[in-house]
């Protein structure tokens, strides 16, 4: 029985029933790593989370909480990253891989919110299975990839693929920890960093184009960017102005990484878009 098998059946995040929930324990234990975690309100209307390069489905940590009461949150882990870790980060076996979440965990449909590399795995996704997104979520995701532009790109690349992992690690950990104190950066830091599968994620990116696919997605769009992240908003009027139902919000204060720069403006600004949605 696969990983996603396994957790799909028998995983209950909000069972009351101490037996229940002592069964499913045994039950979890006997499985390997899970690759998405699933909690929130059973019934609820499903969120699909998609993480950023060389981090994990933790760093969506504070959404999980605010927005739990009211939906069934889903954060999947990209090949590469986390528990998916040995498996090589491809952009067609990510999204076929969270197309198979969405069927196991979220009933076939659920809005896609996506952050910079999940960002361009979210728009992939609702070209090729507009009928399971039911609304995307496009965060530091709004600059083509291509071009001269993307050389600061492609030395970030070089970078992770070549450099020493654990130095590299020890690098971005000093620099979460000084930009976002000890608590605020658990999410990003303490599952560790997957350099090599960030650094396949860029380059599975670089130089493919996003705009007409984001066009051929017939849903809602919901482009939200960090008002900061300048590198990545390049392109959003013009993602805005492609997809054929969107919408543009910018978080004030907020850099590249905006649902911890300011988790619950962020928080918020999902938590609107989805009860806006017809579901």
């Amino acid at each position: 029985m696969s990983v996603r098998r396994c957790l799909a059946r028998h995983q209950n995040p909000v069972s009351h029933n101490p037996r229940a929930a002592r069964r499913s324990k045994i039950l979890f234990c006997m499985c390997a790593e899970p690759s998405y975690d699933l909690s929130g309100a059973y019934n609820g209307h499903a969120i699909v989370f998609l993480h950023g390069m060389r981090v994990t489905r933790r760093m969506w940590q504070p959404q999980m909480e605010a927005l739990g009461p009211e939906f069934r949150l889903i954060a999947v882990d990209l090949p590469g990253h986390g528990s998916m870790r040995n498996e090589p980060f491809h952009l067609d076996q990510a999204v076929e891989e969270v197309a198979r979440v969405v069927d196991q965990a979220a009933n076939g449909r659920a809005l896609i919110v996506g952050i910079s590399l999940g960002g361009y795995v979210a728009i992939e996704f609702g070209a090729r299975y507009p009928e399971k997104a039911v609304g995307l979520v496009v965060t530091s995701a709004s600059a083509e990839p291509r071009g001269w532009y993307n050389v600061p790109y492609r030395v970030f690349f070089a970078a992770m693929a070549y450099l020493p992992e654990r130095w590299l690690s020890r690098l971005n950990r000093a620099l979460f920890l000084t930009v976002y104190g000890k608590e605020r950066a658990q999410p990003l830091i303490a599952p560790g960093f997957y350099m090599r599968g960030g650094a396949a994620g860029i380059r599975e990116v670089l130089n493919r184009e996003y705009g007409p696919k984001l066009a051929a997605y017939p849903g809602r769009v919901l482009i939200l960017n960090g008002s900061m992240d300048l590198g990545f908003r390049m392109h959003e009027k013009r993602f805005l102005a492609i997809a054929q139902r969107g919408e543009l919000e910018v978080i004030p204060r907020a850099f590249h990484i905006v649902n911890i720069d300011q988790p619950r403006l962020f928080s918020e600004a999902v938590r609107r878009f989805a009860k806006s949605l017809t579901w």
